[in-house]
């Protein structure tokens, strides 16, 4: 078989036996990124955090400034520390005071579907991240200028060294981040702070584009995070921990078998991935990955009602912005494909 053929042959295996990979996380810190908004990163996120605290405790941050992810997390809240509060103090110093010290909020405490889980904690997201690139790179051109290679390195892993410390303090074992649609900034960071990234791709051009972008900027010494890694004495980036093709159509009427241009998208992002198999941990980068079907209702319901789809309930109704949804039979091949991802990770 060839790399489509096994990528596909495994999703049908997880889709019709909920089959996964035996074995335990490979990483402490992940990050959730990709360089093209709308494809599916929040609720993969959202529902990664569920599945991860069922084995570890885990404290997650969000870095994108829209927000979503704390949006589900903490609905309807507008917490007074977020991650902002505890970045500005290190990248700036004492004139914009101290780094709180209770930096993250108890998931428990405010979604019901973690009070089974494993202790989870979240530090915030905050709309002003928009304009943090500016705040960053003023202050690493300023520390480069000074040829403090110290001071660059202290500075990229700023949310990595305040994540650390608060994960200490809440006996925290594990980090999921989430990140923007745009490098700059918060992204840089998360990149910094993981040892491993998750890279969504929805079927179409500008996902693949952005792939292709993504894994260069991972890995070419030309581009901006190899080049600051240098500056910073010689950082290693994270690697590649998964490829999760996301919102895949299922046309066809084989089941757990996607589309003929659904297979067409897989096909070139194998091929994408295979020019970068630096990255990768598997000596195929197809190993690494993972099928995830459209999840239509059952992924409205999860985001907007803050119900990981593996607690989803086959005939239940939610009503969802004025619309009464049901959950269908095929949240169990929704459930099987995030298991999976969860035991390639």
């Amino acid at each position: 078989m060839n790399s489509l053929e096994n990528v596909l042959a495994t999703h049908q295996r997880v889709v019709e036996e909920g089959y996964t990979k035996p074995g335990d996380l490979r990483y402490r810190a992940y990050a959730v990124s990709t360089l093209r908004g709308g494809v599916g990163k929040s609720t993969i996120t959202f529902n990664l955090a569920y599945e991860l605290a069922q084995h570890r405790s885990l404290l997650v941050a969000d870095m994108c400034a829209q927000c979503n992810l704390t949006e589900n997390l903490m609905r309807d809240q507008e917490p007074e520390v977020t991650v902002l509060e505890t970045l500005q103090p290190i990248l700036l110093g004492p004139a914009f005071g101290t780094a709180p010290e209770d930096a993250s909020y108890r998931v428990s405490t405010y979604c019901d579907s973690f009070k089974l889980a494993k202790p989870t904690f979240l530090m915030p997201g905050n709309a002003e991240l928009f304009a943090f690139p500016s705040m960053l790179y003023q202050q690493l051109q300023t520390a480069h200028a000074q040829k403090n290679t110290g001071a660059v390195k202290s500075l990229l892993e700023s949310l990595k060294i305040a994540m650390n410390k608060e994960a200490a303090e809440k006996k925290a074992e594990g980090i999921l981040i989430d990140t923007s649609p745009f490098y700059a900034g918060g992204t840089h960071l998360a990149w910094c702070a993981a040892d491993a990234v998750i890279i969504p791709v929805r079927v179409d051009e500008h996902s693949l584009e952005s792939l292709e972008l993504t894994l260069g900027l991972l890995s070419k010494p030309e581009k901006d995070f190899s080049v600051w890694n240098e500056r910073a004495g010689g950082r290693a980036g994270p690697r590649v921990a998964a490829i999760v093709m996301t919102m895949m159509g299922s046309k066809s009427q084989l089941r757990a078998t996607p589309d003929r241009a659904s297979r067409m998208y897989i096909e070139r992002a194998i091929a994408i991935a295979e020019r970068y198999a630096g990255l990768f941990d598997y000596p195929n980068p197809a190993d690494a990955f993972v099928v995830t079907d459209d999840f239509v209702s059952s992924g409205r319901i999860s985001g907007a009602k803050s119900i990981p789809i593996s607690k989803l309930k086959i005939g239940s109704f939610h009503s969802v912005e004025g619309k009464r949804l049901q959950v269908n039979s095929s949240a169990q091949r929704y459930q099987r494909e995030i298991a999976y991802l969860v035991s390639v990770l």
